[in-house]
């Protein structure tokens, strides 16, 4: 059993990786922001020590680290979501860049402990050569890049020691931002099956071709990574070996949708400068740590539009047309048939 501290532990990434920390036995901490209660980690909240404080706050970091005493740091905190980053520079430059080097300070007060960081293929930028290898130069292309970028040149000051810097493709899941393409397809066609929204998907390029990653995959990489021994700072790229289209993504979730769904091009979703394939070269983790991506695309996405479902489902119940619907009908006897259908909506919850 080992006892681990995760950064950005209510979040996306990290909520998963605690899921899989937790149900093998380890001693999860988590640094969060957010007050409880914490959705994510509905699951596993009981059995994860949540540390309330900011990841910029080097004090609090540091006293964190040190009352944990943590043997591996999953340093996981940050903006993830491009579009959020290019609306708020400043915001990101706090989080990803002063964040990550609250996180350098306190590690270095913890000699001998491990350090795993989420950095991002979007360091690469527009890569000259396809797949890219760690060793490519890095021209990030907007915000949320350039930040990736200055944490990880924080994390390769002198003094740092034992630092593994992973740089993942996209990641899809259960719980992705829905900002993020595949979510947000999957809430379009969740929001159009309950009724909430019209059945459309409307989206920008589709032809560009970009590799997945379950999240959940992704956790069993960060898992497997802390078998890594370099003794300085180093860089591997995590990635599922293949690029698909996006237009394989929407393919997929409209074959799954309930009802019939068109898609439909927003001029103004259409960005320029972006490479038509991202691919990276995962051979060296692959190698160190013998993991293997396991989720095939297709569950990642049906998986993502049945939480979409259960989130739309409950959000649909705590709205005011909701609150107000029940006390009415309360107030008349149910005929034969909504008296059925009632039982069988109450059975299947």
């Amino acid at each position: 059993m080992r006892r681990v501290l995760i950064t950005g532990v209510t979040g996306f990434a990290g909520s998963h990786l605690a899921e899989r920390l937790v149900e093998r036995g380890d001693e999860v901490h988590g640094l969060a922001i957010e007050p409880p209660p914490h959705p994510n980690l509905a699951r596993v909240v009981s059995r994860v020590a949540i540390h309330a404080g900011d990841i910029v706050d080097a004090a609090i970091v540091r006293d964190v680290v040190l009352e944990v005493r943590p043997e591996v740091v999953y340093h996981l905190a940050g903006q993830a979501v491009p579009t959020n980053a290019t609306a708020d520079p400043l915001g990101t430059i706090r989080i990803n860049v002063l964040g990550s080097a609250s996180v350098a300070a306190a590690m270095r007060e913890l000699p001998g402990a491990h350090l795993v960081v989420a950095s991002s293929a979007d360091v690469y930028g527009l890569p000259a050569r396809i797949p890219s290898l760690e060793t490519a130069p890095l021209h990030p292309t907007n915000v949320y890049a350039a930040t990736k970028v200055a944490a990880e040149s924080i994390l390769r000051a002198p003094g740092m020691t034992r630092v593994t810097l992973l740089r993942p493709c996209n990641q899809i899941g259960p719980r992705l931002h829905p900002r993020l393409v595949a979510s947000e397809f999957a809430k379009r066609i969740a929001e159009a099956e309950a009724g909430l929204a019209e059945p459309v998907v409307r989206h920008g390029q589709l032809e560009p071709r970009r590799e997945f990653l379950d999240v959940r995959d992704m956790a069993a990489a960060y898992d497997a990574a802390c078998a890594l021994d370099d003794a300085g700072v180093a860089t591997y790229n995590v990635g599922s070996g293949s690029a698909v289209p996006v237009a394989r993504l929407l393919e997929i979730l409209l074959s799954l949708a309930r009802i019939p769904i068109r898609e439909e091009l927003d001029p103004e979703r259409v960005r320029g400068g972006v490479p038509d394939v991202l691919l990276l070269d995962s051979t060296r983790f692959l190698d160190r740590t013998g993991w293997r991506p396991v989720i095939p695309l297709e569950r990642s996405l049906s998986d993502t539009l049945d939480y979409w479902r259960n989130e739309v489902t409950k959000e649909a119940g705590r709205s005011p047309a909701a609150q107000t619907e029940a006390p009415r009908r309360r107030g008349r006897a149910a005929g034969p048939s909504e008296g059925f259908a009632r039982a069988r909506s109450e059975e299947a919850s």
